[in-house]
């Protein structure tokens, strides 16, 4: 992919890097390595970034909602970064489009795989950090997360699956239990989650945090509880 190309993401984002350098890393899928060695993948920054936007939206939040508790605070910030978010962020600047995959992830549909478009624009957050700072990030931030947040500041356990979950099965005076496991290295470890009534699978999900396995595996819980 050329620098081109490169600058149409950039025209989508409305920020143009002092050093491609930075966008080209990531944009780059671990996969890539096997076809271009000397290219680096994204996980590095994928890691880094998802503590910068935690980081940004929590001083966001502190300083904007006042009235609102620690565990609000903590719902909406989960919410307004979990995996359904940052994917529906991803598709809606095109990201996919300027992944650098192999040939074979990219024939098994690598572009549309929800994990992958997560990490990328985690990674694009910490691109821009090294770019421009943290003042570039919260325009990014500010563009394409906070025009969420007022409407989960009105409710904020609307997205919070886990809660709903509970209260549903409550309801009919039972209880959901998870089990977790992970697998990767430290700096990229994917969790995975089950939702477990009586001992029975009733939810699965992944994430790259235990919460947010939980909450997609609470999820399909409660999508299967409603068919």
């Amino acid at each position: 992919m050329s620098e081109k190309d490169l600058s149409k993401l950039e025209k989508i984002i409305d920020y143009k890097f002092n050093d491609k350098k930075y966008l080209k890393i990531a944009l780059t899928h671990k996969s890539y390595l096997d076809e271009q060695t000397d290219y680096l993948s994204n996980q590095r920054y994928e890691f880094l970034g998802d503590t910068i936007l935690d980081f940004d939206l929590t001083l966001y939040l502190f300083n904007n909602f006042p009235n609102l508790d620690e565990g609000n605070l903590t719902k909406i910030r989960s919410s307004a970064v979990d995996q359904s978010s940052l994917v529906a962020l991803g598709k809606k600047i095109n990201i996919g489009d300027f992944i650098f995959l192999s040939k074979s992830e990219d024939a098994n549909g690598g572009r549309n795989k929800k994990s992958i478009i997560e990490d990328a624009v985690e990674a694009l957050i910490a691109a821009i950090y090294f770019d421009g700072g943290l003042e570039n990030v919260n325009k990014f931030v500010s563009k394409y997360i906070y025009p969420n947040i007022k409407e989960l500041s009105q409710d904020p356990g609307k997205k919070d699956y886990k809660t709903r979950l509970q209260e549903h099965y409550a309801k009919i005076g039972k209880k959901v239990t998870y089990e977790n496991t992970s697998t990767g290295p430290d700096h990229s470890k994917e969790f995975s989650s089950k939702v477990l009534l009586s001992d029975n699978v009733i939810g699965t999900g992944k994430g790259k945090s235990k919460k947010n396995a939980e909450q997609m595996a609470a999820k399909a819980a409660l999508l299967n509880a409603k068919n």
